[in-house]
């Protein structure tokens, strides 16, 4: 074909088509992480214009932020609420909006057979898909490797569209905008999780959630939901995606009956086939804030300044906690924040079922060794040996760390994370419950049922010696379907009439006011000792009340 048959592209109006056309020796020259930061998404620069949303017969419009990858440059992010609203929560009916989906003019068909063709000769210089953080990966590559990929998959992205013309005429032509999102679509084939990588790569999506092939569902982290186009055309086709999944980042999904829990590198995956379920379902929960602190607690309104203050006293007096709430109300984003209020040569180990807190990313923290739980793996006749929750708690014993975390307590984990508290200083775990005073109680229910107990006084009594406070994250729901969170309880664990633990409210947000209230103080003879000699040794000034 020739040149003359091929549509003009001017690349000054297409900017990552530019780089596209790169020469590819350029690309072992450029800076590392030069890519994401120079180049706006491929869909954005093939079209110039924004996503366009579709929003559902005799539904009232919702605005939805497109994610930065779709932005004009000139947009402007709305500011985040500087203190919670305080209407009330728990409205009747969620929000739901339709909305199309990112890469909505590809054919996925030639994408894998694209894929296929691609011939790269990794010589070592590529990447597996265990090694990084995929789920939270730029859209643009982030090595060198990929970049010189990027150049075979325009190659054959090209080479494809011009085929259609010649064998199937010029109705056929593809438009630069639909060959940049099959460029995209092909990198992410390669490099990062296919055809699942678009809702990902959204920055304001937390969770993805799949029910079959055709049910798709994400939801923003205001709490809007955003119904969206079936992911693959048969639930077998789930099923080998979760498969892929499992096999990149080293697990296997089993057919039929598979169930899998697995850090997926930037977000958690949790996935049932047939029969457990009748149709294979997926969930993944992304975490958007890794490097955060408690300066960005308050910025969001989530905590006040004096809460701050009273947080980072506690963690500087090896306080042990729990922090607690429904799912998804922000537990472990919370955790994250206020270890970074420790200091940072205390070497932490964190223990996690599917790893979450990621406190080893970024540089808060001088050493942290995060253990992860690990079934055992059956491979034809080969078995993997196993890495329990005994096996991780024994080896943070004997790691000299200053800190042992837990992750979330959903039952087995109960029992060392209790053990954990009693061992070291200043130990933390998060706790599906109701209220600060029924994450005691829950915490009691699990202690008993791993323990074989038929009364709750041992658990009870283990509580009371071993836990200082108790965090409590809730949600604000707004009058618009939109949702803040916040810290609504931080209570001091102290002994009732009956020498049970008891929750008392030191920080308490009043939902009929909208405001924060301070019902209780520290107690004389444990918690405000502990708060003041902190504040001395530390310089941070506390007002004691």
């Amino acid at each position: 074909m020739s040149d003359e048959s091929i549509p003009t592209v001017e690349i000054s109006t297409r900017p990552f088509l530019g780089d596209m056309l790169a020469n590819t020796a350029d690309a072992t020259s450029r800076p590392s992480g030069s890519t994401a930061a120079e180049n706006p998404h491929l869909f954005a620069a093939a079209t110039g214009r924004t996503h366009l949303h579709r929003v559902a017969e005799n539904e009232r419009p919702t605005f939805s932020a497109p994610t930065s990858a779709v932005l004009p440059d000139n947009y402007q992010m709305p500011a985040s609420a500087a203190s919670p609203p305080t209407t009330r929560r728990n409205p009747s009916v969620a929000p739901v909006t339709i909305v199309e989906a990112l890469l909505d003019d590809v054919d996925w068909n030639t994408v894998d057979t694209l894929t296929k063709q691609l011939t790269l000769n990794e010589d070592g210089a590529g990447r597996t898909r265990a090694e990084f953080d995929v789920a939270t990966a730029a859209a643009t590559p982030e090595t060198p490797f990929e970049e010189q990929a990027l150049s075979e998959i325009t190659r054959l992205v090209t080479r494809h569209a011009e085929w259609r013309v010649v064998n199937l005429g010029s109705d056929n032509e593809w438009s630069s905008r639909k060959r940049a999102q099959h460029v995209q679509a092909v990198f992410d084939n390669a490099f990062r999780y296919g055809r699942l990588q678009q809702y990902l790569r959204e920055p304001d999506v937390e969770d993805v959630s799949i029910v079959g092939h055709d049910n798709v569902m994400v939801t923003k982290s205001t709490g809007r939901r955003e119904q969206r186009p079936p992911l693959t055309d048969h639930a077998s086709d789930l099923e080998q995606m979760i498969s892929d999944i499992a096999s990149w980042r080293g697990r296997s999904f089993s057919r039929p009956g598979g169930h899998l829990d697995l850090d997926i590198g930037g977000a958690r995956l949790s996935a049932t086939g047939v029969p457990i379920t009748s149709v294979p379902n997926l969930t993944i929960r992304k975490h958007n804030l890794v490097d955060v602190d408690l300066d960005d607690m308050v910025n969001i309104g989530t905590i006040t300044e004096k809460m701050k203050t009273f947080l980072t006293l506690a963690s500087r007096a090896n306080c042990s906690a729990l922090i607690g709430g429904f799912p998804g109300t922000g537990k472990t984003t919370f955790l994250r924040a206020w270890m970074a209020a420790v200091p940072w040569d205390e070497k932490i180990v964190t223990i996690e079922t599917e790893r979450e807190l990621y406190l080893n990313k970024g540089a808060r923290h001088a050493q942290v060794q995060d253990l992860q739980y690990m079934p055992a793996m059956f491979s034809g006749t080969d078995v993997t040996a196993s890495y329990s929750l005994s096996d991780a708690f024994y080896e943070s014993l004997r790691s000299s760390a200053q800190r042992i975390l837990y992750g979330e307590m959903r039952g087995p984990e109960s029992g060392w994370a209790m053990k954990a508290m009693q061992a070291g200083r200043g130990s933390i775990s998060t706790i599906h419950a109701r209220s600060a005073d029924d994450a005691i109680h829950r915490f009691a229910d699990m202690l008993m049922s791993e323990y074989g107990l038929a009364a709750d006084t041992v658990p009870l009594r283990q509580i009371l010696r071993s836990i200082d406070i108790i965090i409590y994250l809730d949600f604000i729901e707004n009058s618009d379907g939109t949702r803040t969170r916040i810290v609504s309880e931080i209570a001091e664990v102290r002994a009732n009439d009956r020498l049970e633990p008891m929750a008392s409210k030191l920080f308490q947000w009043d939902w009929d006011k909208g405001i924060y209230t301070e019902p209780e103080k520290p107690s004389e003879d444990k918690l405000r000792p502990m708060l003041e000699r902190a504040s001395r040794t530390s310089g941070i000034p506390w007002e004691a009340r």
